[in-house]
This record gives C-alpha cells, structure tokens and sequence, in this order.
C-alpha cells in the first residue's frame, strides 16, 4: 500500500485500532488539538507502511509529518506537545516534576503496558482469536482487510511467535501486572487526583491509556468492542475495586470524552 503524504499542516497517524500504546499518543493528539489523519493499519501490511515512511522499525504508532516520520508513543506526545497552538494547554510536567514523571512513564510503557498486552493476547489471541480478528480489521480498506482475513491464521502464528504467548507466559504477565497495580494503588493513597503534580499530564495519559485494556472505560474509541474471554473478565471483575482502576474511568471522563 502506498502511504498518503502528510501535509504541514495535517500530520499522519498510523494505528493498529487494538493498540495501547496507539491510543496513549492518539489521546495526546486529541487531547491538545493536534488536527490529523488516522490510519489504521494491518498487521504484517503495517512493516511494509513504516519501510515506505523511511521509520527506523515497524512498531506503532508511527507519525507521519512534513519534517519527517515520529515513531513511539513518547516521542509523538514530545512532538504535539511542543506543537500545540494553546501555550495553557501542555502534557510535559512543571519542570519540577519532570524526573518523576520521566521514570513514571518509563515503568508503566516497559513494565504495565508490555505486560498488559501479553497477558491480554495470552488468553484472547492463543484461545479466542475470533474475537480480536474484528478489532485489526475495522476501519480497514477492503484492499487491506481481506488479505489480513485471509491470512489471519499465519498473522495470528507469527504474533504469538513475536510478543511470546502461551498459558503460562499469560500467568506470568497477570503476577507481574497485578504488582504494577498494587503500586499505582500505593501511589494514589495520598489523595493525589494526577499521578505527576497537581494538574493532568502526559503521566495521566500514559498510565490511563496502557491500563484501558483491563478497566475499559466507555470513553475509550475502540475498546467497546471488544469480546473479553473468561479468565480475564474474572480478573477484570475482582480488580474493579482497585483504586487505580476507578482512577482510570475517572480520567478518561475528565479527559477523554
């Protein structure tokens, strides 16, 4: 497929609509008024886009601007964040906060959101697969989605293969998932209403977005439809308690609606 050029004035973001890491720089974009286009990719068909961008792997998100391609959550935040028209409407921390908010997102994109997604795709991918297939195909072009329909049983293979999927790898992801949120739940014992500081931040939306896969907030623009197999309804039931949890709905309708 051939990528459309972003013009200066309207970037390009390309997404696998699933994707919670896609959501956390989608969220930063909306969030301060960044117009662009959304493209949702396949996955396979999304290597052949970044090789075509010129970006230096095929991970999404990937950004797509007139300055070049922007590639990561992180990194596209950092570009809107110094682009947006509104100098009152910033997700970089006071500058006082920065090393805190630094290593705060570095834990949760490293530990929390690769963990979540493991442990996710542990069970509904390797067990359930007909029911993530309609999540990467909607929004798709026909020329895109029935290839990836057609396929799906080598996509799937080769996904298991790449994020190292199985029953006891899902285990292993909910222990290490569960002792992230007892710590996220340690942090918000304070009373703080934001993870960072005293007003909502790239912090906010990094923990918010990487966790909306087990607390799915209504707000959320895909997550809707989602089928969650068993074992993870009954965790996401006995973790509906959690503070950090209540958190999350709270900031996606304070901040996302």
């Amino acid at each position: 497929m051939s990528p459309p050029t972003a013009t200066p004035d309207r970037p390009t973001l390309y997404v696998f609509a699933i994707s919670h890491y896609c959501e956390k720089a989608r969220w930063a974009l909306d969030f301060l008024d960044i117009d662009y286009t959304l493209r949702h990719l396949a996955p396979g068909a999304h290597m052949q886009v970044a090789k075509q961008l010129g970006a230096p792997s095929s991970s999404v998100p990937m950004l797509e601007t007139n300055e070049g391609v922007v590639q990561g959550s992180a990194e596209i935040i950092a570009w809107a964040d110094s682009r947006s028209s509104d100098p009152t409407r910033r997700l970089a921390p006071d500058a006082a906060f920065a090393d805190e908010c630094r290593e705060l997102e570095r834990r949760l994109d490293d530990v929390a959101g690769v963990h979540v997604r493991r442990y996710y795709y542990s069970e509904a991918l390797v067990e359930y697969p007909d029911t993530v297939r309609p999540i990467f195909t909607r929004d798709l072009p026909d020329s895109e989605r029935e290839p990836l329909e057609e396929n799906w049983s080598l996509v799937r293979q080769l996904m298991m293969g790449a994020m190292d999927l199985g029953t006891e790898q899902g285990e292993q992801s909910r222990a290490v998932l569960e002792a992230e949120l007892d710590w996220l739940d340690g942090l918000l014992s304070d009373g703080r209403r934001y993870l960072v500081g005293d007003r909502f931040s790239r912090a906010d939306i990094t923990a918010a977005s990487l966790l909306a896969p087990v607390a799915l907030p209504k707000e959320h623009p895909t997550y809707a439809e989602i089928v969650v197999p068993p074992r993870a309804q009954a965790d996401q039931a006995r973790w509906a308690e959690r503070p950090i949890m209540a958190w999350v709905h709270e900031i996606y309708r304070e901040h996302r609606a």
